[in-house]
């Protein structure tokens, strides 16, 4: 169910909650929320392991899916006096990166690690680890699932302890205990077999790319435009938005 995947992946089932907007926002305020919430989890960032992608691509999928429903007036009401979505509406679309590119102008991966930039280290990042802290009584290893911009959990722990000192949260016994130097340790050795994992496979695959690039080559057919042409947007899709 739509609902269950949404509380699973982000704590709530509210989908207003997920976009980060109020019940009563306009379709502005509406595509403003899933644009930033969108960006925050948007699968084409850099530097994403195979792990991650997989979890920023549900998350990414979600999203859409919670906006679709909002952004159309009858499934809102629906939603908004019932408090649940039908099946149809609720099914997860595979090209959520077509229907984003339908709404909004295309997104490098630029514009992408650009905002990234500007919320690492921001106010609402603060807040919304603040967010997360309090809903999980301080268990880091399940704030991590949820915190985004940090570069390993020891600089996840580094930003919950500046929020200690400066006041903003209370030190538990979670807290505490999530991040003895036992289980950093550990967080850590897992992290680094995640990375050996991933550039291993990263290795095995290598020679799997040459040999597609070689027979695309061989058919006279880029690569590259192969996925151009599945992917971005058509001509009149652009003329259309413009």
């Amino acid at each position: 169910m739509f609902l269950e995947e949404c509380k699973t992946h982000f704590n709530t089932d509210c989908l207003y909650e997920l976009l980060g907007v109020k019940k009563d926002c306009d379709e502005k305020a509406l595509k403003k929320g899933y644009y930033r919430q969108s960006m925050r989890w948007h699968p084409d960032k850099s530097n994403l392991v195979e792990e991650d992608m997989q979890t920023y691509t549900t998350k990414f999928q979600l999203l859409n899916k919670a906006y679709q429903i909002l952004s159309d007036e009858e499934k809102r009401k629906i939603y908004d006096e019932t408090g649940s979505v039908d099946d149809e509406a609720g099914e997860l679309n595979e090209d959520a990166l077509k229907a984003w590119r339908m709404i909004f102008k295309k997104v490098t991966k630029e514009d992408i690690d650009s905002f990234m930039k500007t919320y690492q280290g921001s106010r609402e990042q603060k807040d919304e680890l603040v967010v997360h802290y309090e809903k999980f009584n301080g268990d880091i290893a399940k704030i991590r699932e949820y915190a985004i911009g940090f570069d390993g959990v020891e600089e996840l722990k580094e930003a919950l302890d500046k929020l200690i000192d400066d006041g903003e949260i209370e030190k538990t016994k979670k807290y505490e205990t999530s991040t003895s130097d036992k289980k950093m340790k550990a967080y850590k050795r897992k992290a680094e077999k995640e990375a050996i994992e991933v550039e291993n496979m990263t290795q095995n695959n290598s020679d799997l790319v040459a040999l597609i690039q070689g027979r695309q080559k061989e058919r006279g057919t880029s690569f590259l435009d192969s996925l151009a042409a599945k992917y971005a947007p058509s001509s009149s899709k652009k003329a259309k938005r413009q």
